[in-house]
Formats: C-alpha cells, sequence, structure tokens
C-alpha cells in the first residue's frame, strides 16, 4: 500500500534517512525544511523520485507556516496516512545559573508545540488517512523516571512535555482510528546526537519504521524505542 507520509525536519540526521527509506519502499513523502533551498540531499533525492517527493518550506516554530505547508500538502492530495514530527532542536552546555529564557523558548516551541500545531492543522487530512497514524519522535531524555544528571534543561524539558501532550492527544484521537506514538530514535550519529554516537540514521530510520509498520491503535499513546522496546514516563 502507497502511504501519502509528511515528515518534518527532513533536510538531513534521522528526517534525511526516514525520507530516502520511505520513498525507496514506494511511498509519497512530503519532506519539510527550514531552508529547502539549501537542503542538497533532498534536492538529490527530488532527481531520483520526482513524482514522489515534494519538498516543502516549513519553520514548525510558526503557525502561519504549518497552515501553507497543509494547503500546499492539502492541494497534492486528499489525505495524510502518516505525520512524522521528526523536527528538532537540542542546546548543549546549559548549567542553571547561565540558562537562557531563549533556550528554553526555543526548545518548547520546537520540540513540543510545532507538533501539536501540526497535528491540529493536518487532522483534517489524516482523518482521511488510510490506517493513520502520528509519530512524534521523543527522547529517552523527555523520560522523568530516566533523569539521572544535569543539564539539557530545554531539551529534556520540552521533550517530557512533548510526551504529557501527545499521551494525552492519543485519547482524544484513538476514538477517530488515529495511532499515536511517542519515538525515541536512539542515540544516533546526526549533528544533534554528535560523532560519539553508536547508530547511524539509517540503521535508526528502518527500526522506526518497522515499529511504525507494525502499530495498531492499541499501541496508541506508547512510549517506544526505535527497537520496540518500552520506556517509563
Amino acid at each position: 500500500m502507497e502511504r501519502h507520509i509528511v515528515v518534518t525536519g527532513a533536510n538531513r540526521g534521522i528526517g534525511l534517512a526516514l525520507t530516502r527509506r520511505l520513498l525507496d519502499q514506494g511511498h509519497r513523502v512530503f519532506a519539510t525544511a527550514r531552508r529547502p533551498e539549501q537542503a542538497r540531499s533532498l534536492h538529490e533525492l527530488l532527481k531520483r523520485y520526482p513524482d514522489r517527493l515534494h519538498v516543502i518550506p516549513l519553520d514548525v516554530r510558526d503557525e502561519s507556516q504549518i497552515v501553507r505547508a497543509r494547503d500546499e500538502v492539502r492541494a497534492l492530495t486528499d489525505r495524510v496516512d502518516w505525520l512524522i514530527n521528526n523536527a528538532g532542536v537540542l542546546y548543549e552546555n546549559e548549567r542553571i545559573a547561565t540558562l537562557p529564557a531563549e533556550n528554553l523558548i526555543h526548545s518548547f516551541q520546537v520540540n513540543a508545540i510545532g507538533p501539536m500545531m501540526m497535528v491540529k492543522h493536518f487532522l483534517p487530512l489524516l482523518e482521511r488517512g488510510r490506517q493513520p497514524l502520528i509519530c512524534q519522535m521523543t527522547s529517552m531524555m523527555g523520560s522523568i523516571a530516566m533523569a539521572s544528571g544535569a543539564g539539557y534543561y530545554s531539551y529534556r524539558g520540552s521533550k517530557a512535555a512533548l510526551n504529557m501532550l501527545s499521551r494525552v492527544l492519543s485519547f482524544e484521537l484513538r476514538p477517530k482510528g488515529i495511532i499515536v506514538l511517542l519515538m525515541h530514535p536512539g542515540w544516533v550519529r546526526t549533528d544533534m546526537g554528535g560523532p560519539a554516537a553508536p547508530l547511524l540514521p539509517d540503521e535508526s530510520a528502518a527500526g522506526i519504521l518497522r515499529v511504525l509498520e507494525k502499530a495498531t491503535l492499541s499501541d496508541s499513546g506508547r512510549f517506544l524505542t526505535w527497537e520496540g522496546k518500552e520506556l517509563p514516563w
């Protein structure tokens, strides 16, 4: 079955790896990036898949841009089967004595509020989707139970917020038959994960897609790893 899939933050890292794999599998992908003109890898994919890849400019902090992206997708299809909210931001070296409020505001806008506004505006298309699913890319660093050290306040806090918002969302959307999954992609060798990370983006993407493909409505609201293992809140 060909799926129509929206992937945010698709210009690099996990988002790019997911986009590439989904295209290779025969799906139609609406890939968003803040600066698509600079997304060389996406444009290389566009040459290979001109009929199935659509590159859309989007900064998830801007609700008006989300609406425009939704309208652009809606002009090309009458449904979205999967929405993968992958765009994210991480600040390092945070300590409370020097923590900028701007780090917290930016992180919550991108990592928590943005995904919820994506769901809000893409919901009519998801309601028409085939076995519709929302994948919220979160992190084990958003687990309160697993917190064991200092630092990363803005990232951890915003991902914990995303977890709660998405868990609540799963209850609202369950009667509509829409699955909501919280996904920890692993520690991945990306610009965000750094060179010491053990997982390559393609390995993470392959695992994520295996989990999504097997998901049913009974899985909605779960906090899972790329290997399908449950994580504590």
